[in-house]
């Protein structure tokens, strides 16, 4: 059996600074939430209020990893905002099961996932 890929997270920062494209790829498991957490509250602490996750190299998303995406939406809300963009077949249907693209925004596209953030 394959081995499943390794959980990679690349941060891509708007010219201004003011929003980050946080691209995400392999498996949203425990041990990544674990290695992506303090990433992205080290940006919270730095002012950061405008987050994109890309999710088309995503191929699964726990539910720990949905938690810290709901988790930082909270964070955020009322001064910034958290959206998502292009996952794949699967985790969007787990985006879907789990009514979580009630709270976290869905787009086709970065560009408009940016845009949305208010950035």
């Amino acid at each position: 059996m394959p081995k499943a890929p390794a959980f990679t997270s690349r941060f891509e920062f708007t010219p201004d600074n003011r929003a980050v494209v946080v691209a995400l790829a392999g498996k949203f498991d425990p041990e990544a939430v674990q290695d992506l957490h303090p990433q992205v509250q080290e940006l919270y602490r730095a002012g950061l209020r405008r987050f994109v996750f890309d999710l088309s190299e995503l191929e699964y998303a726990g539910s720990l990893g949905l938690r810290l995406l709901v988790g930082l939406q909270n964070q955020v809300k009322g001064q910034g905002a958290v959206t998502l963009c292009k996952p794949n077949e699967a985790v969007h249907k787990m985006l879907e099961m789990t009514k979580l693209l009630t709270v976290l925004p869905l787009f086709a596209s970065r560009t408009e996932a940016l845009e949305a953030t208010g950035n």
